[in-house]
């Protein structure tokens, strides 16, 4: 991955914050979720911010400053949520872990911090969670693509192929997030937050589950943590269709202009496209 974090972000990435951040990230998670099991959600810490607000900053100062996270405060409750009607397989349940609202807040201050930056290391095939892109950008830049595939007469044929990734967030290894923040030279303090926020005991009623490695549905950086790994897929894809000229070339409607699509990311899922001639397709 390209080194594209400079001194600049860093800087801002790494302050430490204020009452004023914290404020900002408790109040913007909803009152009715993170009920642990303790039974403290963000509306009791909002409804006291004023008695709150002192050993609430202490307490998340602490993390910031010594990068080291009390990890009774990062359990995480697993609740299985069924995504059929009548599952039968493990496979058919979402995992969705409940954090502590104090977690939350941190977890809300360092994705606050980060989301200003993905614009810049986050390649124009991903569209979800950036500021400024909408996932619609690239559903409509997809049905256009499809609608030229019924149209498209001549020698060469045009191939998609979907990518779905299965159980995406349980796969990513701890290791590998670390090396994708390094490469793409994050301050060593920012990785440490991040990994130590990531590292978290699982509990469940039957006991305590030590992981190695996965990120947790329900935590405000997971979704950003995945996107950022997933641009190293994303420069495997460019690096070959430059290589091997790959892709779609497609003319835009704004300015004429002609541009390549090697493919479009929809979070975990993933379209490639290329060009065959027809004998090749026939063939294959």
């Amino acid at each position: 991955m390209s080194p594209l974090i400079n001194e600049n972000d860093n800087t801002q990435l790494i302050r430490i914050p204020d009452i004023y951040e914290v404020k900002n990230a408790l109040f913007s998670i909803d009152s009715a979720k993170t009920l642990f099991p303790n039974g403290f959600g963000a509306g009791f810490f909002k409804q006291y911010w004023n008695f709150t607000k002192k050993d609430l900053l202490n307490c998340i100062l602490e993390f910031f400053k010594n990068g080291k996270i009390l990890k009774e405060i990062n359990y995480t409750f697993i609740t299985l949520i069924p995504k059929a009607n009548a599952p039968t397989q493990i496979r058919q349940f979402r995992p969705i872990s409940s954090c502590l609202t104090v977690y939350k807040i941190i977890s809300k201050i360092l994705v606050n911090r980060l989301r200003s930056l993905l614009d810049k290391i986050i390649s124009p095939m991903q569209s979800t969670f950036i500021p400024g892109r909408s996932t619609h950008d690239n559903i409509l830049l997809r049905h256009e693509i499809m609608h030229k595939f019924r149209t498209k007469i001549g020698k060469t044929a045009w191939t998609a192929i979907k990518l779905g990734m299965e159980k995406a967030y349980d796969r990513l290894e701890w290791d590998f997030i670390c090396k994708c923040f390094q490469e793409l030279r994050f301050h060593s303090a920012w990785i440490k937050w991040i990994m130590e926020a990531i590292s978290v005991v699982n509990d469940i009623p039957s006991g305590l589950i030590i992981p190695s490695r996965r990120i947790r549905q329900g935590d405000p950086l997971s979704s950003y943590i995945f996107i950022i790994c997933m641009e190293v897929l994303t420069e495997s894809f460019i690096r070959e269709a430059t290589t091997h000229m790959l892709g779609l070339v497609l003319k835009s409607v704004h300015n004429r202009q002609l541009f390549r699509v090697y493919s479009l990311l929809f979070a975990d899922d993933c379209l490639l496209f290329s060009v065959k001639y027809n004998k090749e397709v026939a063939h294959d």
